[in-house]
């Protein structure tokens, strides 16, 4: 279900990059992808007064979701299949608040103090790995209310 997952944090730099393919987490075209990502959503926001939540390709279904008090973009990119069962939409939606949690709650020393070195957060892919299923399914966590 789940391909790939990119976190650009509220200036649009992608700061975490994981995919589920097999190949390498180090792949650093995440960064120029992330950076165009940002910029679509910026240009939805501001030259139609509209958030961007989705973008359908042909075999690729991109799910934007906006953290709403730190501004933060999570981009999951699902098999294209996903976008015809709501209920799947639904799952994305609770993995994606699930992300974001448990991000900034591991994170929040040095997403606070962050100079622009992405490499701690890459031991993030292990709970990723962690908190979903390998069908893309959630585990039954408990999402803390007071994160940030």
């Amino acid at each position: 279900m789940i391909q790939e997952i990119i976190i650009l944090n509220n200036t649009g730099i992608p700061i975490f990059y994981h995919n589920f393919s097999g190949s390498s987490n180090e792949d650093n075209n995440y960064q120029l992808i992330g950076s165009y990502f940002d910029q679509i959503c910026r240009f939805t926001k501001y030259g139609f007064k509209e958030s961007l939540t989705t973008l359908k390709m042909k075999r690729s279904v991109f799910y934007f979701k906006t953290h709403p008090r730190t501004n933060f973009h999570l981009i999951l990119k699902c098999d294209s299949k996903v976008d015809n069962k709501k209920l799947k939409k639904k799952s994305i939606d609770n993995i994606a608040v699930k992300i974001f949690d448990n991000f900034f709650v591991k994170f929040k020393s040095e997403l606070m103090n962050f100079n622009g070195n992405v490499a701690p957060f890459k031991s993030f892919s292990k709970d990723i790995n962690d908190m979903i299923k390998p069908k893309g399914l959630l585990r039954n966590f408990v999402i803390s209310p007071g994160v940030f």
